[in-house]
């Protein structure tokens, strides 16, 4: 019986710690612009907001949640703010090849973001 009070404490434990982790869930990011912007904008896509100035750009986000692999996320940060020299946002790190794949969605047309300029 105490046995299985100090298992269902440690349950118990253990959830409020995770609910915790995952409510504070938040997001930075860092992509260098292979062509600098003219002025500071502000461009949401999928709930970051990127701040650009000159070449750099820094991702934030409060609450981000999303089960996209780093590719997908890139791909639609490409699209919306032009082509990628450097992209590390979450806490991963694309370079070589798998930034030139990325940079294959900022050839199309952007449609993941709405882009502001900056006042």
């Amino acid at each position: 019986m105490q046995s299985l009070k100090i298992f269902a404490a440690a349950g118990a434990l253990a959830l409020a710690a995770s609910s915790a982790a995952f409510a504070q869930a938040t997001f930075h990011g860092q992509v260098k612009l292979a062509a600098p912007v003219a002025a500071p904008t502000k461009t949401v896509v999928n709930g970051v907001t990127w701040a650009c100035e000159g070449d750099t750009c820094a991702g934030e986000a409060a609450h981000y949640s999303t089960l996209d692999n780093p590719m997908r996320a890139c791909k639609r940060v490409a699209g919306a703010l032009g082509a990628l020299a450097a992209y590390n946002a979450g806490g991963r790190e694309l370079a070589g090849g798998d930034l030139k794949v990325c940079n294959t969605a900022a050839a199309k047309p952007a449609g993941g973001g709405t882009a502001t300029a900056k006042q």
